[in-house]
């Protein structure tokens, strides 16, 4: 992401870095819903793929949607002026537009849940969704828009916030290269974003898995199930697999947004 590109250079940056992000790390996707939900482990790939198109939709769109969209508010901050943004205003563009993804990544995340732990295609399962109403569609969305608004803050505003501040104090050890200083990032800014963004991520998955309602209710009535029947720490379910995926997902957005925009488009940096 930047505000050098325009909007259909961000979103091609963005697609590139969801399948990417989706085809690697597929696996600690499911794992981590199944420890929400309470679900057992498995290893099986057919079962472990189940819902990968929706995956691959969902990822790809979202993470375009935020790129673009961070990139839009940065040229919106800025108000024409050629200067860098300060680092609340890098942070709070990037929070904004990945809470807004939340409302267009809902639905289509909604659709992949469903199919791993039901099987089905994903025709089958969006009609059966649809049929539900508007109510069913949107399900969980909220805990999305927060998971979201907290882990794009991380990845395009926080993430390259890290990685300039390790280049520029620690030039001889861990910012020598950009590489280098783009793992020290992610391994502080990875957790941090995780373990904040967890538990509305558990409330939506527990939410879009049980769309019959049958355990769970509203957000409110979710988290008091999840307490009473598995204590506070039944928020963090899944945490691990999650901290792992972001840790390297946050790696691979931040070398699309800074390396891999300056391969595809040269001429927005010369």
């Amino acid at each position: 992401m930047s505000k050098n590109l325009s909007e259909v250079e961000n979103a091609t940056l963005g697609a590139v870095g969801g399948w990417l992000d989706v085809t690697l790390l597929q696996a600690t996707n499911y794992w981590k819903n199944a420890a929400q939900q309470g679900l057992p482990f498995e290893t099986n790939p057919k079962v472990l793929y189940r819902g990968y198109a929706a995956n691959c939709l969902n990822n790809a769109s979202c993470v375009m949607l935020q790129f673009v969209g961070t990139g839009v508010l940065q040229k919106a901050i800025v108000r024409g002026e050629d200067r860098p943004l300060t680092d609340v205003e890098q942070i709070g563009a990037a929070f904004t537009s990945g809470y807004l993804s939340g409302f267009v990544c809902g639905p289509i995340e909604l659709a992949m849940i469903q199919q791993q732990r039901k099987g089905g295609s994903l025709a089958g399962t969006a009609g059966n969704l649809i049929a539900g109403g508007p109510s069913t569609v949107m399900r969980g969305t909220f805990g999305i828009c927060l998971r979201e608004g907290i882990y794009c803050g991380g990845f395009l505003g926080l993430m390259p916030v890290l990685r300039a501040s390790l280049q520029k104090n620690f030039p001889d050890s861990i910012g020598k290269t950009e590489d280098s200083a783009r793992f020290g990032a992610a391994l502080i800014g990875g957790p941090v974003c995780s373990m904040l963004s967890h538990p509305p991520d558990t409330f939506k998955t527990c939410m879009q898995g049980d769309v019959e309602r049958k355990t769970f209710g509203s957000m409110k009535e979710t988290y008091a199930v999840l307490v009473k029947e598995r204590g506070v720490a039944s928020l963090w379910a899944g945490a691990p697999w999650r901290i792992f995926r972001q840790l390297v997902a946050m790696m691979i957005f931040d070398k699309c947004s800074s390396q891999l925009s300056q391969i595809l488009f040269p001429h927005r940096f010369a």
